[in-house]
């Protein structure tokens, strides 16, 4: 009777060691399913993060976008809007500018340009500094719209207009639309109001107010 006894509990401890032996290998089994898992989730994860950033950098970043930085060249025509002032009385422009974009859609431009002046009495040839703020308010994929206003200072080989001075700073203002070239380069076209005066430091201040059209060429820098 007693070895009967003994021998059903050593058959109930057997059980019980197979049962938690059992269950050990399962815990163990489902562990390292879920770590292979893991480990091939992140991997994933990884690998899609990578592939983001590469598309990322092999697309071009947003025209207008903070710290973009652009040259462009430039050409002008103006005439005044005086028409108490003797003809001819047109100026052309061609010149260079700068420009960084301090936010987005927001640039700062520093331009050199020199100027012709045609007038009744001696024509003039000058150059000109220029700084002016840039909005592009509506940017889209290929092309933008925007205003600009600014001033700078003129120096001239004779007055400018005819019975002004050779000194004179140019307050302006305008807008204009940009279009999407190849290789990032962009056309700009523009209308502008400009204005030519020395703000009286030196006597007779007749000034000039002109309505001025351009174009210009602008490259990624």
């Amino acid at each position: 009777m007693s070895s009967l006894i003994l021998k059903h509990k050593t058959a109930v401890l057997e059980n019980k060691n197979n049962t938690y032996h059992g269950i050990v290998l399962l815990l163990s089994a489902f562990l390292l399913i879920s770590r292979s898992a893991g480990c091939a989730s992140a991997q994933s994860l990884q690998a899609h993060s990578t592939s983001i950033k590469q598309l990322q950098a092999d697309s071009p970043a947003t025209f207008g976008t903070k710290g973009q930085k652009h040259w462009y060249i430039q050409g002008a025509a103006a005439t005044t809007l005086d028409n108490e002032e003797s003809d001819p009385r047109r100026f052309a422009l061609v010149g260079a500018g700068i420009s960084k974009f301090l936010f987005n859609g927001h640039s700062i431009n520093l331009e050199l340009n020199t100027i012709y002046f045609n007038q009744p009495d001696n024509n003039a040839l000058g150059l000109n500094l220029a700084l002016l703020m840039r909005w592009h308010f509506i940017r889209q994929p290929n092309w933008s719209l925007y205003v600009d206003g600014g001033a700078g200072v003129l120096g001239t080989t004779s007055d400018v207009p005819s019975k002004g001075a050779s000194f004179n700073f140019t307050p302006q203002a305008g807008g204009g639309v940009s279009f999407k070239l190849k290789h990032e380069r962009r056309l700009m076209l523009g209308l502008r109001w400009h204005h030519i005066s020395h703000a009286d430091l030196f006597g007779a201040n007749p000034g000039r107010d002109s309505i001025m059209g351009y174009v210009g060429l602008e490259f990624p820098r």
